[in-house]
């Protein structure tokens, strides 16, 4: 069977929060997840009330914490708010036991503004994941994304394997089908891990086509909170073993963070 990596994104985003209150017990939320089938979570530095900050203490005590309970990877955000400077934004990269980093490779329409990325930005943030060893979970929204993956490469600035995050479905950017899935995976390099990130999902369903062509998946209340019978998911876990559940029938074999860590080039967690 193909395999199949599952990661979490557990924080509640600020258009989520009329349905999830924000201030979830992040740790918990993991290692559910992760008991669920995730081998990836995918962390905001966020203050107890659910708020995207600078300070990293609270974010690290929820790292650590983690850490004490599950070998799960963690990918640190480079999402921070418009007030955010390029180092606060990259907040996430300098607490230990970060093993993944955000990195845009462009700038979108978002909901009713703009989510900044220009090129001397990217640069900054490829720089400050090399520098750590951190791999860089390349967010892809449109096309041109892709070949600025190109440029970064040509540059020296990140290596193969790359791995991809296919973005969909965010108001004001590109809405999911068939035909942008088909012109991205065209543009990467071959047996390139990447990943499907769908807001307002509804369960494994809208899933499918990841499934199908051997792409992985994230799932979280950051993204979306409900499942395929469109009722709410009682916690990120639902979402995730929703997603294992489903994968036999494609034949896709969940792994966990160990085998994870193979596949996507990072060292074993020592």
């Amino acid at each position: 069977m193909d395999e199949l990596m599952i990661c979490v994104a557990p924080y509640p985003s600020e258009k989520q929060t009329a349905r999830v209150d924000r201030r979830v017990n992040v740790p918990e939320e993991v290692l559910r997840s992760y008991h669920a089938g995730a081998s990836i979570a995918h962390l905001h530095v966020r203050d107890e009330e659910g708020k995207q900050v600078a300070d990293p203490v609270f974010f690290q005590s929820n790292v650590e914490e983690i850490h004490r309970s599950c070998p799960i990877i963690i990918e640190g955000s480079t999402g921070g708010g418009p007030e955010h400077t390029l180092h606060e934004r990259s907040t996430s990269f300098r607490v230990p036991g970060i093993e993944m980093g955000s990195l845009n490779v462009g700038s979108i329409n978002m909901y009713d503004g703009v989510y900044q990325n220009s090129m001397p930005d990217i640069r900054y943030y490829a720089q400050e994941l090399r520098k750590r060893s951190i791999k860089p979970f390349i967010c892809i929204f449109d096309l041109s994304m892709l070949y600025n993956v190109e440029e970064l490469a040509k540059e020296g600035l990140i290596s193969s394997p790359f791995v991809y995050n296919f973005v969909f479905d965010t108001p004001g950017c590109l809405p999911f089908s068939e035909k942008a899935l088909g012109f991205f995976l065209n543009h990467i390099p071959n047996n390139s891990p990447w990943f499907m990130t769908r807001h307002h999902a509804k369960g494994w369903k809208d899933f499918q086509m990841a499934l199908e062509r051997g792409g992985h998946v994230r799932v979280g209340y950051e993204d979306s909170p409900f499942l395929s019978s469109g009722a709410m998911a009682q916690s990120n876990a639902n979402l995730v073993e929703e997603i294992a559940k489903a994968a036999p029938s494609f034949g896709r074999k969940v792994v966990h963070s160990d085998r994870a860590r193979e596949i996507l080039g990072i060292p074993p967690r020592k």
